[in-house]
């Protein structure tokens, strides 16, 4: 009977450690996903800020466009395409970060 406690408790402990082992996991799994959507963040806002002040620079070019007289014809310095493009990366960041934000609440 005896022996079979210490079975038990030997049984109990390896599980207990094990246990500890994975919690420490996680909380350094959570840490760096942490840190990930920090960065996710700042990205985020970076490129917002860029959008917004090239959309500024786009409605100042349409602006000076249009009191220009026609022989001038200046390229704009940013394309439709570039503004399409940077865009999409956003979504995508927005992407990610609702994933990592689900991924983060589930544990």
């Amino acid at each position: 009977m005896q022996n079979e406690l210490k079975l038990n408790i030997a049984s109990l402990q390896s599980k207990i450690e094990k246990l500890i082992f994975l919690h420490k996991k996680v909380l350094e799994d959570n840490l760096k996903m942490q840190a990930l959507v920090e960065g996710l963040h700042l990205q985020l806002s970076e490129q917002s800020h860029q959008i917004e002040v090239l959309e500024i620079e786009k409605m100042e070019l349409l602006n000076s466009k249009s009191t220009v007289s026609p022989k001038v014809t200046e390229k704009p310095l940013v394309s439709y395409e570039q503004i399409d493009e940077m865009v999409r990366d956003i979504d995508k960041c927005i992407a990610l970060l609702s994933v990592n934000k689900k991924s983060v609440e589930l544990n």
